[in-house]
């Protein structure tokens, strides 16, 4: 196993070589953004073949009936796009087989994989992990974050849960990375507590995972150079995130309009400082939320 220590030193993604990487991805001009357009397939999951990738991060869907457009979800469901392929209840054991294969079949030998999960669905992907022949379970992480839906008849779920694979018996993985889960106090790999980023008058894809997260999971699993691949990734919010860690990434989603997605999270991150944006927008919250509650 590849294990290497990042700096003890307490920085952040606007300090030191993260806040160079963002500078040097400002601005970026409309032939490259094409070509980074170019990475994203509209294609089912079964038809990728020998990817070779390093990494996958993949968040499959729920198997619950989700939308995206729900009326209990503080958003503006104007702003959501369509086309959000679901999975069926009766098909999940049957569609995480399929998803399964093609993260065996598109990992280089030491290569790994993490897959994102709701607690509905868990104990299925849980099971067919532990029945399949190729991969091998290693560990299991827990994302917690702010929850969207407005809840009043049960508690809220905020945790999603991660689990991570490995296709061979090495892998890459640092014990430090340069978000606040590993500078402020002593990490803790088995809980990332991240909240999410929204975006304002922006297309919105009905599930998309936070900047921080993405970068949290790319710096401890992955090196620069890297190839990472999503073969379900929606917005393709891992490829904003890849390219600016200066990692190689490819990825597709059945869903034609999470392409559109994509562009304008392009746009946001690398023309329009959406990593300061992110953070004002969050202190927005913040700060309104402390007004509402004197």
């Amino acid at each position: 196993m590849e294990n290497k220590n990042l700096s003890q030193e307490n920085i952040s993604l606007f300090d030191l070589d993260i806040k160079d990487k963002r500078d040097n991805f400002s601005r970026i001009d409309k032939n490259s953004l094409e070509k980074l357009l170019d990475k994203y397939f509209i294609k089912d999951m079964n038809d990728w073949k020998d990817v070779k990738a390093d990494l996958i991060v993949t968040d499959p869907p729920f198997g619950i009936e989700f939308s995206g457009k729900n009326g209990n979800y503080n958003r503006n469901v104007k702003n959501v796009v369509d086309g959000y392929v679901e999975w069926k209840v009766l098909e999940y054991g049957e569609k995480i087989q399929n998803l399964l294969e093609c993260i065996k079949n598109n990992l280089k030998n030491n290569g790994q994989a993490l897959i994102f999960s709701g607690w509905n669905n868990s104990n299925i992907i849980h099971d067919r992990i532990m029945n399949f022949d190729g991969l091998t379970l290693r560990g299991k992480m827990y994302w917690t974050y702010n929850f969207a839906p407005v809840c009043r008849v049960k508690p809220s779920h905020n945790v999603y849960e991660i689990y991570w694979v490995t296709k061979g018996e090495k892998w890459t993985y640092h014990n430090r990375c340069s978000t606040h889960h590993c500078q402020n106090g002593e990490p803790n790999l088995s809980t990332l507590n991240f909240k999410r980023d929204y975006k304002i008058n922006m297309p919105k894809y009905p599930t998309r995972l936070p900047f921080n997260l993405l970068q949290c999971l790319l710096e401890h699993f992955s090196n620069e150079g890297d190839l990472i691949f999503d073969p379900l990734c929606g917005s393709g919010m891992i490829g904003v995130v890849s390219y600016i860690l200066q990692r190689d990434f490819i990825m597709g989603d059945l869903n034609k309009n999470g392409k559109v997605v994509f562009q304008h999270l392009l746009d946001f991150y690398l023309n329009n400082d959406g990593l300061t944006q992110d953070i004002e927008i969050r202190m927005w919250w913040k700060n309104k939320k402390n007004y509402e509650k004197k």
